[in-house]
């Protein structure tokens, strides 16, 4: 027998949809059945009624980057001061350490709250994260990040195989780079070809984080670069002499599956070319505002048409996982966005862009009969920026 979800609003996320009120979602062994007004879902479906107040309902959310194995360094590192300063107290810290309790608890707290899917990257601990992942209740992608210049003959011996992943039908594993300046080119291409190869996964790098990076690429001159050098890495870099986005576009890096996290320091010109490549831009604005390293181009990367969504990145940068804390920034800082747009960063443009190689992706980000009955509760802290508009 169905059971009837009752909200005073609801936000089903279906484009051009408007707020429904006095709503309810009917559903069934973890399927919508129906999602409308109460009246109208109450006349089709019997069964009990589960009155959830006055509240806004909305799709469960996707997280859409995190750094799982940092989940012990949360309060450890130093914000505030750019990202040398910040980098310097990582860097001191024991970053790879696993804490497999904490991140199963964040896992639960996280679905606690609402959320469907996280994408984590994890740079040596990915095969052990995955089977985490797959005994929690998320959808997920676990990318193994790729550093370093090494090239192997085949280059699907980068991406991690996981029994339990592979069984459990809600997430996969896949690779990942880091970044342009610290995984080597032709280790980055071979990372993306076994993304490829392997049935179009989603790939992912950071792009485009700060101006430390744009320095590096540009000239090889820069305050980070000269941290590296000194703890003996990136010894004999020698610079491309290209910004990140038109660098990764010539390595053929950016396409439909590929996930590009933060985007802070593009230009019009470099948004321009990810809009073209068709690839997906991920904003972590609290993590960029704690480290003090800028302000991603949000409203210029929406107006060109970039597939965009957001993520929360490691509890190294930020005070938790919960993409809603997202959502409230972009509010506060994009006061013509509406919640439904600012939603659609945390719902149907991830779901968009995972769901290209994650079946399980297509069935959230909606509220539709036939999808997936994940749901979220809209924060009262969110309503609140809405209401001193």
């Amino acid at each position: 027998m169905p059971e009837l979800l009752r909200a005073a609003q609801m936000l089903v996320m279906t484009p051009g949809a408007p707020v429904v009120k006095d709503a309810a979602v009917a559903v069934e062994s973890g399927e919508i059945l129906a999602a409308g007004q109460y009246a109208d879902v109450r006349r089709e479906h019997s069964g009990p009624v589960r009155d959830l107040g006055d509240v806004v309902l909305a799709p469960a959310t996707f997280n859409s980057h995190v750094h799982l194995e940092m989940c012990h360094l949360l309060g450890k590192t130093h914000g505030g001061e750019g990202f040398v300063p910040w980098i310097k107290s990582l860097l001191a810290q024991p970053l790879y350490d696993l804490d497999a309790a904490r991140v199963r608890a964040e896992l639960l707290r996280a679905e606690q709250r609402g959320v469907a899917f996280m994408a984590d990257i994890s740079t040596h601990n990915a095969p052990a994260i995955g089977p985490i992942m797959a005994g929690s209740g998320l959808g997920f992608v676990s990318f193994r990040e790729v550093i370093g210049n090494d090239v192997p003959a085949d280059s699907a011996e980068l991406l991690p195989r996981v029994r339990e992943v592979d069984e459990c039908g809600r997430g996969v594993m896949s690779v990942a780079g880091h970044a342009l300046y610290s995984t080597g080119m032709e280790r980055l291409r071979a990372s993306k070809q076994a993304a490829r190869a392997a049935g179009g996964l989603p790939w992912s790098l950071h792009l485009a984080e700060n101006t430390d990076e744009d320095d590096m690429l540009l000239r090889g001159e820069s305050d980070f670069l000269d941290l590296l050098k000194s703890r003996g890495v990136l010894s004999g870099y020698d610079a491309p002499g290209e910004r990140p986005a038109p660098l990764a576009e010539r390595l053929g890096l950016l396409d439909a599956d590929s996930l590009l996290v933060h985007c802070v320091t593009l230009t019009p010109g470099d948004i321009e070319l990810v809009a073209k490549s068709g690839a997906t831009a991920c904003l972590c604005p609290r993590s960029n505002e704690f480290i003090a390293e800028g302000t991603p181009p949000l409203r210029a990367l929406l107006n060109a048409g970039v597939n965009l969504c957001l993520g929360t990145d490691g509890l190294c940068s930020n005070a938790d996982l919960d993409p809603y804390g997202e959502v409230a920034w972009v509010l506060a800082h994009e006061p013509d966005l509406s919640l439904t747009d600012a939603l659609a960063l945390v719902t149907t443009n991830p779901a968009r862009f995972f769901g290209r190689g994650i079946p399980y992706a297509t069935r959230l980000g909606r509220l539709e009969r036939g999808f997936a009955a994940r749901f979220s509760v809209v924060p009262a802290s969110v309503l609140e920026i809405l209401s001193q508009r």
